[in-house]
């Protein structure tokens, strides 16, 4: 683990806004176990879309799932890297 200043923007609860070095734009914090909620939710979207049998629906929300799967799942490892607990308990997928 490495340690840098970052510049807050914002210290808004549950949605703070930092500029990292060397970034262009500043970026938004999200807690992990609200990262979490929000894949959760595409899931629960992506099931809900299979009804409507709707493919560009249907591609839209896998898109929007998998992108969110990538941000948890490096949450996840980097959590684990650093000996954290999650925030949230494991499911079996």
């Amino acid at each position: 683990m490495k340690q840098i200043q970052v510049a807050v923007l914002s210290e808004t609860s549950n949605c703070p806004v930092v500029q990292l070095p060397d970034r262009k734009y500043p970026g938004v914090v999200l807690q992990g176990d609200s990262l979490r909620i929000l894949l959760d939710s595409a899931e629960e979207i992506r099931e809900l879309s299979a009804k409507v049998q709707d493919a560009e629906l249907s591609d839209a929300v896998a898109s929007l799932k998998e992108k969110l799967a990538g941000y948890v799942s490096v949450f996840e490892q980097t959590m684990k890297a650093n000996g954290r607990d999650l925030p949230y308990p494991t499911i079996p997928e």
